[in-house]
């Protein structure tokens, strides 16, 4: 599949990184030449320096072949009229576009991105994404991670676990066998990913990714050494679109957050803007302000400023004076094993987040949704089961599935079937499976 991608900022080169990885045909377009220069050094890719929405450009990076193009440039104007002319002059198939600016996001029910007048696809908005990850993340303790399917009703979490954790000494299938629909999907130790199976064992300090129905997930939480409820009390530290949204979620949910915002001008909008927050005027890294605010006995603090090197240095400093749950948001896919270096376990990855939301536009058959691990190690990838799937009118027991490929959950119309060796599945049930990178494609062959 040949992809152009317009915009070689952080979400342009992660989105390039992971489709290379997948050996599609990437071509990258950006107007700066320093960071055209940057990308070709750190990736093979085809990067053309220029205007992604002008025409000639365009037709450089091969739009007349193209099957896809995503315009993720720092304009929402630019976006759009990028995808205007992939379809006017190209006729280029899938155009996606970030769209950061709710103005243009609150019209998308009057039907505007469509081929009659803005013909664009897919609309993708990274910071809101961020921000809901982060909302669901915060609600379940000990997650770093956590996505919803089934409206909610059916999670998958990605926890630590913890020294002493009462699953530590029983195999997965004993651990799997008290909770309907609780299935490990994959450990990462010591960064190697592991795709397990029935007879192996957790560890201390292992990072490990599992689905469960919502109203288990409190009880199966604690197996892995977390108390059952959340603590409401949240420190946001910085209110840019992320951070709004962040706490707009939270009062939502019935939180009342503070804010931390270095720019005074955006502190009064905030302030103004959100009824349950308290916004605070400060720098990110004044020891000062999380003395006053006892930030040691938060329940959470997380890091959304627009500086990676902020978010990295404040969390440092707030764990340093107590605080025991920061996350902390980096953009920099380089810095991320820096940041666990130095002991900061909670992180969050925009360029996982956005590639999870545009890689099911590039899964065959129907696939439903696609979430990123690890910067594209795995893939847990929810589809329907066609009339021509292997797995149509097979038992579980009778299932065999290539070595690093784990089925996580069977769904008949709304129900959670639990998984049980005489469990059938049928065409037209949904399943969530995980693959790590090298059986995607094997993956996509089973739906």
């Amino acid at each position: 599949m040949r992809i152009i991608i317009v915009g070689a900022g952080e979400v342009g080169s992660n989105l390039a990184r992971n489709l290379l990885e997948e050996q599609q045909d990437v071509v990258i377009i950006d107007n700066d030449p320093m960071k055209i220069s940057a990308i070709t050094e750190l990736m093979d890719v085809q990067a053309i320096q220029g205007y992604g929405s002008h025409p000639d450009i365009l037709e450089a990076a091969g739009a007349d072949k193209a099957d896809m193009i995503i315009a993720v440039t720092a304009s929402d104007e630019v976006n759009m009229v990028v995808c205007q002319m992939a379809y006017s002059l190209f006729n280029i198939p899938t155009k996606i576009a970030r769209v950061r600016n709710n103005a243009y996001r609150r019209v998308m029910e009057h039907h505007l991105y469509n081929r009659d007048h803005m013909p664009v696809d897919v609309i993708i908005t990274p910071g809101l994404e961020i921000a809901n990850v982060i909302t669901r993340t915060l609600a379940v303790p000990g997650a770093f991670e956590v996505e919803d399917y089934l409206s909610g009703d059916l999670q998958m979490i990605g926890v630590r676990v913890k020294a002493g954790a009462n699953c530590l000494g029983k195999t997965i299938g004993e651990l799997e066998e008290h909770y309907p629909a609780f299935r490990i999907l994959a450990i990462f130790r010591r960064e190697r990913l592991l795709i397990p199976q029935d007879d192996d064992h957790l560890e201390k300090e292992d990072e490990i990714f599992f689905v469960s129905l919502r109203e288990n997930t409190p009880d199966i939480i604690q197996l892995f050494g977390y108390e059952a409820r959340p603590n409401k009390s949240v420190f946001v530290v910085g209110g840019g679109h992320i951070g709004f949204n962040i706490c707009r979620n939270l009062e939502m949910m019935g939180y009342r957050p503070k804010l931390l915002e270095s720019d005074r001008a955006r502190a009064e909008w905030l302030a103004n803007n959100l009824s349950d927050t308290t916004v605070l005027y400060g720098d990110a890294l004044d020891q000062t302000i999380y003395e006053q605010e006892e930030v040691s006995s938060v329940g959470v603090v997380v890091m959304v400023t627009s500086d990676d090197a902020t978010n990295m240095l404040a969390s440092i400093l707030v764990t340093g004076m107590g605080a025991n749950n920061v996350m902390s948001l980096v953009n920099n896919t380089s810095f991320i094993s820096l940041v666990v270096s130095l002991g900061l376990e909670k992180v969050i990855s925009p360029g996982d987040i956005t590639a999870s939301r545009i890689l099911k536009h590039l899964r065959v058959g129907q696939v439903h949704s696609v979430h990123s691990l690890k910067e594209g190690q795995a893939e847990v990838i929810e589809a329907r089961i066609s009339d021509q799937s292997p797995l149509a009118g097979l038992h579980a027991k009778d299932i065999s599935l290539p070595y690093g490929v784990r089925l996580g959950a069977v769904i008949s119309g709304n129900v959670v079937v639990k998984l049980t060796s005489e469990t059938i599945i049928h065409t037209g049930d949904s399943v969530i499976l995980i693959a790590q990178e090298d059986q995607i494609s094997t993956t996509e062959g089973l739906l």
